[in-house]
């Protein structure tokens, strides 16, 4: 009688166990949604996290790509681009200069004045340098861009008709 108390007390202690591990192990695989919106800046009745919109236009890249466009899409002459590459280059470095600038807090909106007025002046020194056609062109690859990079902002905030990512959810 001893022999069954303590073998059905061990399955017990066992299943105890076992039942306590299991929660355990799944629960530190299961994703804890509220507390992701919480790191997200998804707060409900707060700031909507002003670092996502920040971090989500980065205009240094932009300046990057429109170089790229300039040599491969548009594939203008070595010359032309021995001519734009240090307006370039001066364009990236300020705008890198204003990026630190632009991730303190109070600083967005000035900053990103200064970004795009930087922006213009590299589109003015452009346009003097390339031919009519070859601006156009660099110009529509920008905006087509920027549009682009709007886009996947505007998902990545939870904005289109889908949501958040992952798909749909909500009402079904």
């Amino acid at each position: 009688m001893k022999q069954k108390f303590f073998a059905i007390g061990a399955i017990a202690v066992l299943a105890i166990v076992g039942v306590f591990i299991f929660e355990y192990a799944t629960l530190a695989q299961r994703p804890d949604r509220n507390a992701q919106n919480q790191q997200r800046g998804n707060r409900q009745g707060g700031e909507r996290g002003n670092r996502a919109g920040m971090m989500g236009m980065n205009y240094v890249s932009l300046v990057d790509n429109s170089w790229i466009d300039l040599s491969f899409v548009v594939k203008v002459e070595d010359e032309t681009l021995a001519k734009t590459r240090p307006h370039y280059q001066t364009a990236r470095d300020n705008i890198a200069s204003k990026m630190e600038v632009l991730r303190q807090p109070g600083m967005r909106e000035a900053t990103t004045k200064e970004i795009q007025g930087i922006l213009q002046g590299l589109n003015v020194s452009l346009k003097e340098i390339l031919t009519e056609e070859q601006s156009a062109k660099l110009n529509e690859l920008t905006k087509k861009r920027l549009t682009e990079m709007q886009q996947r902002m505007n998902r990545f905030r939870g904005g289109g008709e889908r949501g958040r990512r992952g798909g749909g959810g909500g009402n079904q």
